[in-house]
C-alpha cells in the first residue's frame, strides 16, 4: 500500500461563528492592537486588527495531545510584546472524571505572537474546561523580570518560576491550594493572590479566607482585608472568592462571588461553571504612602437589582476593567444573574457611581451578527450569559470586549450615551461537532450535528446558517447526537436533539419533510415499558442525550436507540413503521434465535433497501433486520474481525460507520487501531463478508465517502475515501481513490485541527470533504 505524494489542500471553516465559552481576554499594556483570547475547549486566538479577524493558534494541534485546546490562562511580557505564555492542559481521554486528569500541565511559550510554540511542564493540575475556568489572571509575567512567572493553579497552589517556566517552586499562601488569580505590582514587590478557601475552609459550609498579599515578592504572605464571609442559606458553600481584578495605578479593584444554590461543584462552584452564583460584590482597595493596602470601599453597583447595599445578592460579579487612558473609567459585569442575563455596568468616577450600559434587550443597543444568536431563537431575550470577563482597550477607551458562553461581543462607542454592542466572532470556531453528513442531493450541502447549538443545515458553505434546529416558535433545540436521511427523498431528515436549558424545547426526535427548513417533534411513545418510559421522561428534561436514530431509505421506518447517557441499551430500542406516529419495542435475537434482553446496539439504515437495517453491538456483534427494524437477528462474524465497541455516542464514540449510497448492503467501518474494513451483506446467500482494507499498522480513526472522480455520479460508482488516521506511521488526513490500495496525504503539519469526531466526503464536489472537530468547529478541505 504505497503512500503517494502529498496533495496541497486548503481548509476553511463552515462559519457558525463563536458558539462556545470564551473564558478570558488580555491586551498588551504597552503595544497597541495586540489582543488575545482563551476559550474553554477551543484554544487561544489573536485578533488581527487590520483584517478584523480572529486567528486560531491551535491549528497545529493533533488528537494525540490536546492540551493546547484547553487553556486556563494567558500571560504577556510587558517588556517583550512578541512573547506569549499559555497555561493549558488535558491529560486523559475521559475528562468527564476529574480523577482521570493528569497532574501536570503544559506551558506553551511563543516568541512570535503565537505563530509557533515550544513547551515546558507545569507541576500542577491544569485544565481549561474544569471549574474555575472563568476566573483570572492565573498566569502573569513579572513586569520587571521577564524570567519570573507566577501561576495560580486550580488546586495545587501558587507556583513561581525564575527561569522562564523551566522549573517551578510552590509558594506558601496561608496553606491554601485552590487559587483563582495572582497580581504582581508594577514595582514587582507586591503580590496579591485570591484563593477559593477550600484547603483552609472553616467547615463544610464556610470557606476559609480568600485574599492574601505579599510585600516581599512572594517570600511571605499575610491575610489581606476583604468583606467578611458568613454563612448564608442560599449558598452551598458560603464565603467570598475573588473572581477577577484590575489596577488603574491608584486603586486595585476586585470582583467577588460565592457558590450558588444549584451548584453541582461545591468547592469551586463560585464561578459560572454550575450556572449560578450569589453574594456578588465589587471592592476597591487603596494603598497608603508606604505602598500597603490601607482599606477598601464596597462599590457594588445595584441598579436593576431591587436590593439594598447590605443585601445578599442572588448572583455574583466577575468582569472588571479600567480605562487606562481615561482616568476614573471602570466597567464591571454580573455573573449568572437571573432572569434575563447579566448586566454590564459603567462608572466614570472610580466606581463611586454606576450606570447600566447593557442589559438584555432593554438598555444599550445590542445587534446580533451570527444568526443563531438572534433573540427570536432564544426566547426573545439576549443570548448573553456567563459574562465573566470584560476588557477595555488600554489605548482606546471607547473599545470594550466582553465574553459570553457563545463567543465575544464588542462596542466601539462605549463612552457615548447611545452605545452599540454586537457579537464579533469572525474566525472564532470552537464548537464541538459530533457528526457531519453530505446529502446526495437537494439544497443542503452539509448537515452538521454539534454540541450546545444543536445543528445546522448549510445551504451555503461560506455563510453562517440562518436556520437552526428549532421548533415552530423558533426555540432552539440543543446538542444533537446524529441524523439520518433518505438518499432518494432528500427532504426527509430525522434528528436526535436535546431539549434546551430553559425547557422551551424538549429532547427526543425531530422530523423534517423539507430538508431541515422546518421540524416537527415526534410525540413521545410512552407506554411501551416502564424502563423506556423512565428514560423518555429523562430525555424531556433539559440537556439530556436522546439517543441514536436510523431512517429507512424510503423515509417510512424509524429505529430509535433511546440513550442511557452515552450508551444504547437493546432494551431501550424501539421502532416505528409509520413515520413516528407510533412505536413498538424492537425484538433482537442471538445466534441461537433466543431473544436478547440485555446488551447494546447502534442501528444504521441500508442506503437502498428500506427493509434492511443493521445493528452493531458492544463486542462487534452484527445484527440484521429484514422488516424495517421491527426485529433483528444476530449473524456470525469471522474470527479475525476485531472486538470493537460500536455503541457509545456523543464524544465517547470511537468508531465511524458509513453506508455506501447507491449500493445495497455495503458499509465501510473505521475501527481505530484495527484499521478500515468493508462489510458486505449478500442477500442471495443471506451472509456477511468482511474484508480488511488497510495494513495492520495503519490506524483509521474517522471515515467519509465522497465523489470518486471529477465528473462522476455519486450513486453509481465506487466512492473516494477520506480518513483521519495513521498511514505508514504518519498521522494526518488522507484520500484514496482506489479502495485503500494507495493513499494521498491531504494536509500539512499546520492543518491538524485537534480532535476529529467525524469525517464525510462531499457527494457532489470532487475532492471536497468535511471535518467535525472537537475544538475548531466544522471545516471543509479541498484541493488548492
Amino acid at each position: 500500500m504505497a503512500l503517494q505524494n502529498q496533495i496541497p489542500y486548503e481548509y476553511r471553516n463552515v462559519p457558525i461563528p463563536g458558539g462556545g465559552y470564551v473564558t478570558g481576554f488580555v491586551f498588551h499594556k504597552h503595544s497597541p492592537d495586540l489582543l488575545y483570547i482563551r476559550t474553554d475547549i477551543g484554544g487561544c486566538y489573536r485578533f488581527d486588527y487590520q483584517n478584523k479577524l480572529w486567528i486560531s493558534l491551535i491549528d497545529h494541534v493533533t488528537m494525540f495531545d490536546l492540551s493546547e485546546s484547553y487553556p486556563v490562562a494567558i500571560a504577556l511580557d510587558d517588556q517583550k510584546p512578541n512573547m506569549l505564555y499559555i497555561a493549558c492542559g488535558v491529560n486523559s481521554e475521559d475528562t468527564s472524571k476529574e480523577e482521570n486528569i493528569g497532574k501536570s500541565g503544559v506551558l506553551a511559550i511563543s516568541e512570535d505572537f503565537g505563530n509557533t510554540f515550544r513547551y515546558e511542564t507545569i507541576p500542577a493540575l491544569v485544565h481549561g474546561n474544569l471549574n474555575g475556568r472563568g476566573t483570572g489572571f492565573r498566569l502573569v509575567v513579572d513586569p520587571n523580570h521577564s524570567n519570573v512567572l507566577y501561576f495560580a493553579s486550580q488546586k495545587d497552589g501558587l507556583l513561581k518560576s525564575q527561569d522562564y517556566g523551566k522549573t517551578w517552586k510552590k509558594l506558601n499562601v496561608g496553606g491554601e491550594n485552590w487559587m483563582t488569580f495572582v497580581w504582581v505590582s508594577p514595582d514587582s514587590t507586591k503580590i496579591i493572590v485570591s484563593t477559593a478557601g477550600v484547603t483552609t475552609k472553616v467547615d463544610e459550609e464556610l470557606r476559609g479566607h480568600s485574599m492574601y498579599i505579599s510585600y516581599d515578592s512572594g517570600e511571605n504572605f499575610e491575610k489581606m482585608m476583604q468583606p467578611k464571609s458568613q454563612k448564608i442559606t442560599i449558598s452551598k458553600m458560603s464565603g467570598f472568592v475573588g473572581q477577577r481584578y484590575d489596577f488603574d495605578g491608584v486603586y486595585f479593584y476586585v470582583t467577588f462571588a460565592q457558590t450558588g444554590t444549584y451548584s453541582y461543584v461545591i468547592e469551586n462552584g463560585y464561578s459560572c461553571d454550575s450556572g449560578d452564583t450569589c453574594g456578588g460584590k465589587v471592592i476597591r482597595y487603596q494603598f497608603d504612602e508606604n505602598g500597603k493596602i490601607s482599606g477598601y470601599q464596597d462599590i457594588t453597583p445595584l441598579a436593576l437589582s431591587g436590593h439594598k447595599k447590605d443585601d445578599v445578592l442572588n448572583y455574583g460579579f466577575s468582569g472588571i476593567s479600567c480605562g487606562h487612558s481615561t482616568p476614573g473609567l471602570v466597567v464591571a459585569t454580573t455573573i449568572c444573574r437571573k432572569p434575563h442575563g447579566d448586566i454590564l455596568y459603567l462608572s466614570r468616577d472610580y466606581g463611586n457611581s454606576w450606570e447600566v450600559a447593557l442589559y438584555d434587550l432593554e438598555i444599550g443597543t445590542l445587534n446580533f451578527r451570527a444568526p443563531y444568536m438572534k433573540p427570536e431563537y432564544n426566547g426573545n431575550h439576549s443570548i448573553i450569559h456567563w459574562m465573566s470577563d470584560i476588557k477595555i482597550n488600554p489605548f482606546k477607551s471607547d473599545e470594550v470586549w466582553f465574553n459570553s458562553g457563545t463567543g465575544v461581543f464588542t462596542s466601539h462607542n462605549l463612552l457615548d450615551t447611545k452605545r452599540y454592542f454586537y457579537d464579533f466572532c469572525d474566525g472564532i470556531e470552537e464548537t464541538v461537532h459530533l457528526n457531519v453528513y453530505s446529502p446526495v442531493k437537494g439544497e443542503v450541502q452539509l448537515l452538521d450535528i454539534l454540541g450546545d447549538l444543536g445543528g445546522f443545515a448549510f445551504r451555503n458553505l461560506n455563510e453562517p446558517c440562518e436556520n437552526t434546529f428549532a421548533d415552530e416558535d423558533n426555540n432552539r433545540y440543543i446538542t444533537c447526537i446524529n441524523a439520518d436521511f433518505s438518499d432518494y427523498d432528500e427532504q426527509k431528515v430525522i434528528i436526535t436533539p436535546r431539549g434546551n436549558w430553559t425547557g422551551q424545547t424538549k429532547g427526543g426526535l425531530i422530523y423534517s419533510t423539507d430538508q431541515c427548513k422546518t421540524f416537527t417533534r415526534l410525540s413521545m411513545p410512552f407506554g411501551i415499558s416502564d424502563k423506556i418510559d423512565e428514560k423518555l421522561h429523562q430525555i424531556e428534561s433539559p440537556n439530556v442525550n436522546s439517543g441514536w436514530v436510523a431512517l429507512s431509505s424510503d423515509g417510512e421506518n424509524i429505529v430509535w436507540s433511546v440513550a442511557d447517557q452515552i450508551s444504547l441499551p437493546i432494551e431501550l430500542c424501539i421502532c416505528s413503521t409509520n413515520k413516528g406516529k407510533s412505536f413498538s419495542k424492537v425484538r433482537v435475537y442471538d445466534l441461537q434465535k433466543k431473544e436478547i434482553k440485555t446488551g447494546f446496539m447502534k442501528v444504521f439504515s441500508d442506503r437502498v433497501n428500506p427493509k434492511l437495517m443493521y445493528g452493531f453491538g458492544d463486542q462487534s456483534q452484527i445484527y440484521l433486520s429484514k422488516d424495517g427494524g421491527v426485529t433483528f437477528y444476530q449473524y456470525e462474524t469471522p474470527t479475525d474481525f476485531p472486538k470493537v465497541l460500536f455503541t457509545y455516542i456523543d464524544c465517547a464514540n470511537k468508531t465511524e460507520v458509513r453506508g455506501e449510497s447507491g449500493k445495497e448492503g455495503i458499509f465501510y467501518l473505521a475501527l481505530n487501531i484495527h484499521g478500515l474494513w468493508k462489510m458486505t451483506y449478500n442477500k442471495n446467500t443471506d451472509s456477511f463478508h468482511f474484508l480488511k482494507l488497510t495494513k495492520d499498522q495503519d490506524i483509521i480513526y474517522r471515515l467519509g465517502l465522497g465523489l470518486q472522480r471529477e465528473h462522476g455520479v455519486y450513486m453509481e460508482e465506487d466512492k473516494a475515501f477520506y480518513i483521519s488516521g495513521v498511514i505508514n506511521k504518519e498521522y494526518g488526513f488522507y484520500r484514496s481513490l482506489d479502495q485503500a490500495k494507495t493513499w494521498q496525504r491531504i494536509n500539512t503539519e499546520g492543518q491538524m485541527f485537534g480532535e476529529i469526531n467525524s469525517i464525510d466526503g462531499d457527494c457532489r464536489t470532487f475532492g471536497r470533504f468535511y471535518i467535525a472537530t472537537g475544538s475548531r468547529g466544522v471545516l471543509y478541505g479541498q484541493p488548492m
